[in-house]
């Protein structure tokens, strides 16, 4: 059965965002199994064309955990593997989000938003040999996979009246900033010897094998108090 709505872009417009809040974050399997446990009743949609079905966060758990084991394999996991789970949409209304039926197939719909909410992304970062800088969400070649981007617009365009507005965070958000903030941490990368802390986030339980992890190898790069 259906948990969300089947609508058209006529009665629905098109939504817009901008601005947007970010918590990128590399999580162990068991950190991400008690964030999603720490949040308020929430749903989890996966992008793009979809029966409608909300997936289950123990699905989730275990599709992310099978990437963190591969990681303390020395092995990165697949664009494919990645896009099974990633883009998502996590949301706690589900009025948030709609069903576009696609003509040309039975059953089968694309899933759009129509409220703010949570996006979820496969994060990279990238280190610059020029500047020793770490730029965050610059994919290719030479990227480094460093779990899952979060992030939540603050700007948004009515539908209808086409009015652009600020906003305040959602509560599920808030609660997901919150839990991140206290349980992990600044990546403490060790760059030419020097302790370098990078907005990007580590999990706690992630220093026991980030030494493992077969990008940071192959770029020479340490986290500080894992050499």
């Amino acid at each position: 059965m259906l948990k969300l709505r089947v609508s058209s872009l006529e009665k629905e417009g098109v939504y817009q965002a901008s601005k947007w809040l970010k918590i990128p974050v590399l999580l162990d399997g068991l950190e991400m199994e008690s964030l999603l446990k720490s949040l308020d009743k929430h749903w989890i949609f996966r992008c793009g064309f979809s029966n409608g079905e909300a997936m289950e966060d123990s699905f989730f758990v275990s599709e992310y955990t099978r990437w963190i084991d591969g990681l303390k394999k020395k092995q990165i996991p697949t664009d494919e593997e990645l896009r099974h789970l990633l883009a998502s949409y996590m949301t706690d209304d589900l009025d948030s989000l709609w069903l576009q039926k696609i003509a040309s197939k039975e059953n089968e719909y694309l899933i759009k938003v129509r409220q703010p909410v949570i996006q979820m992304q496969a994060h990279f970062v990238h280190f610059s040999t020029v500047d020793h800088e770490f730029r965050s969400m610059s994919i290719g070649k030479d990227s480094i996979f460093w779990g899952i981007l979060f992030s939540y617009p603050q700007v948004v365009q009515d539908a209808k009246t086409m009015d652009i507005c600020s906003i305040k965070p959602s509560r599920l958000f808030s609660q997901l900033r919150e839990w991140v903030r206290e349980n992990t941490r600044p990546t403490p990368f060790l760059v030419d010897g020097i302790k370098k802390n990078v907005p990007i986030r580590i999990g706690k339980e992630c220093f026991s094998w980030i030494s493992e992890h077969p990008d940071l190898n192959a770029k020479g790069l340490k986290i500080y108090g894992c050499v």
